[in-house]
């Protein structure tokens, strides 16, 4: 039931999710701002991905729709822009732009 549930969730949102995330694909491959993505950001950018809808998705009640909308953009933001995740690493990691890819 719970899976049932989850599954109609998200096929009803896919439709729209991958229309964002197919014209911010077009942009950034136009405009080629991608910066390559290692291990790491990798493993940063998909758990952000599947955090953020999880969040989106699993918060109950009307009293957290904030957090949900929240935590669903999250999710959104780092499926759209990888680079996010390739700057959120490096923050970590204590690299900086100077230092070079």
């Amino acid at each position: 039931m719970v899976v049932a549930s989850f599954l109609s969730f998200y096929a009803s949102f896919s439709a729209k999710i991958g229309c964002i995330w197919l014209s911010v694909w077009a942009i950034r491959r136009k405009a080629e701002v991608d910066y390559p993505l290692d291990g790491l950001s990798r493993l940063v950018r998909w758990s952000a991905v599947t955090a953020g809808f999880d969040v989106g998705y699993y918060l109950p009640g009307p009293r957290l729709e904030y957090a949900r909308v929240a935590g669903a953009l999250l999710g959104l933001s780092f499926l759209c822009w990888p680079n996010f995740a390739h700057h959120l690493t490096n923050l970590f990691r204590g690299r900086t732009p100077q230092d070079g890819l």
